[in-house]
Parts: structure tokens; C-alpha cells; sequence
């Protein structure tokens, strides 16, 4: 296999908390930090800066908890129609990624801008991809300050793609200016690994992955499947998930789902799943459409 290039992001904590509501035992994300750093990882995304709920929804000053650990930086996530945002100074989070649905496209860039003025290393992440009409892209065309990031994101929020849609973006990111493209998978039709691979294969310049797949819903593509396929050690992830996560996912249950399968093949945000959950799953299907 040839040396990869694309840079692996753990975002665990980050998409995690959606079911936890962002509360972890410190002792859990410490040790899931470190074993990123053994894992050869290079990016680890603590949370967010605007969230709501626990202490990792607002991660400005956590350093404490990770320690020292410098073959790995550390990210956040900056929801651009979210409550308001305080840029950190301690030096703690290294890199910041601004999120944004397709009609908060304007101002995710604005954020981004801002976020770079103060030296951190930024990406964007385009949420729900699929929902992008010809407006959106021509505005990002004619973003004129695409360098200042080190890479664009974009995300199966529904967990509806599939790998020719994944071509699909990297060319219409491509001819929208942008060479770093990024790609953050959902599980809902069990494609995460299919297209975070498929992505990999256009270059992708960075791929998410979260410990045993941990993530709302469906989850997200597990960290140990993505290493042991690159021929790369997962065995501090399998530690990890035998020592923390097999009790979480006991208590949260996330993955593979009728629920999950029918919002992604139908498109759905997972509150719409949610809102149909009374319903027998022939019902899910045919009110899905409603």
C-alpha cells in the first residue's frame, strides 16, 4: 500500500457528545487523547467553542485535562449559527473548524476569516453538502481568501452518499478553487468506511473517525477499522474502547438502526428520525416522505 498522505482527525469527544451532551470523565478523554497520539493521529477535536451542555461543549481552557502532547494538535469546532463565540488565548486549541449549514455559508466564511486574523490553523466544514444549491458554490468561488484555510470540509450530515457522490463534491469543490478537501462520514447506510476510502482515493487531505464509531445516531466511521486497513497499529484504540467505550455505547447505543437506515436513504436530520420514532417502520418509511 502506498504511504498515506491524508491526515486522520478524531473528533470522538467532539460528535460524541451529542449523546452524552458533551459531559465525559476527564480520565476518558485523557487517555482517548493519548492514544491519538500513539496511534500516529494528527488532529484531535475536543469540542466545541459555542456548544451547549457539558464542559466539552465549551472547551476554550481544558488543557489541563490533555497534558502534553505535541505530535498531536488540538481542535474545536465553531458552529457559525450558533450562540455567540469567545476566541481562546492560552494557546491550548491549535486549529478551529467553522461549521455551517448551506444558508450560513456567508458567514462561515466571515468566521473563518476571523479565526485565521488570530493565527489559528482553520477549516471550513460544509454541513449537509447535498442540501448546496448552484448559490452556494458560486459563492464560494468567489471567496477570495480560500488560502488562509488548511482545508475545506464537507459532510454526509444525513449519512446519505454514496462513493460516486463523494467523487462528486471533491470535483465541484475542486472547480469551486479549492485543492485541500476534507470529508467527514455518517454510518447511516453502513457507507462511512466505502466513502471515507473513496475519498482517500481523490486525495482527501484529512478524514474524520471517532473511537468504535461513537457518534449520534448511526455514528461515524470507527477509528480502529480506519488504522487496521492502513496497516496501522490500532491496538491503543482497542485498549481504549475495551477500557471506556464498551460502557458507553451499553448505555447510548448508537450505530446501525431500521430509524438510522431510513433517514439516510430518505435524507433526513436525525430529529426528524426522532419525530417518526412512534411509528412502525413501514410507517417511518411512507411518512418519511410527508
Amino acid at each position: 500500500m502506498a504511504e498515506l498522505t491524508t491526515k486522520i482527525f478524531d473528533c470522538t469527544i467532539r460528535d460524541g457528545g451529542h449523546l452524552t451532551g458533551w459531559n465525559f470523565p476527564d480520565e476518558l478523554v485523557t487517555a482517548s487523547f493519548e492514544a491519538a497520539g500513539k496511534s500516529g493521529i494528527e488532529y484531535f477535536e475536543i469540542g466545541y467553542l459555542n456548544g451547549v451542555g457539558g464542559k466539552f461543549a465549551q472547551c476554550s481552557s481544558l488543557s489541563d485535562i490533555l497534558g502534553a502532547n505535541g505530535s498531536v494538535k488540538v481542535a474545536a469546532m465553531v458552529n457559525a449559527g450558533g450562540r455567540a463565540y469567545s476566541i481562546p488565548e492560552n494557546g491550548f486549541i491549535d486549529a478551529v473548524r467553522i461549521a455551517c449549514h448551506p444558508d450560513e455559508t456567508e458567514i462561515g466564511l466571515h468566521i473563518c476569516e476571523e479565526f485565521a486574523s488570530k493565527g489559528f490553523e482553520v477549516f471550513l466544514h460544509l454541513m449537509n453538502i447535498s442540501g448546496m444549491d448552484d448559490a452556494h458554490f458560486s459563492m464560494l468561488s468567489g471567496w477570495s481568501n480560500k488560502e488562509i484555510l488548511s482545508s475545506v470540509y464537507f459532510a454526509d450530515s444525513f449519512g446519505s452518499l454514496i462513493p460516486v457522490d463523494i467523487e462528486k463534491y471533491f470535483s465541484r469543490l475542486k472547480l469551486s478553487g479549492f485543492n485541500k478537501i476534507s470529508f467527514h462520514a455518517h454510518n447511516n447506510m453502513q457507507m462511512a468506511f466505502a466513502n471515507t476510502l473513496c475519498a482517500i482515493n481523490c486525495g482527501a487531505y484529512s478524514v474524520d473517525v471517532t473511537a468504535y464509531g461513537m457518534g449520534r445516531g448511526s455514528g461515524n466511521l470507527p477509528a480502529e477499522l480506519l488504522l487496521g486497513y492502513l496497516n496501522r497499529n490500532p491496538v491503543f484504540y482497542l485498549e481504549l474502547i475495551e477500557k471506556y467505550y464498551l460502557e458507553l455505547f451499553e448505555k447510548y447505543r448508537w450505530g446501525y438502526s431500521v430509524p438510522n437506515l431510513i433517514g439516510g436513504l430518505k435524507n433526513l436530520h436525525p430529529r426528524k428520525i426522532n419525530e417518526l420514532s412512534a411509528y412502525s417502520f413501514s410507517q417511518m418509511w411512507q411518512k418519511s416522505d410527508i
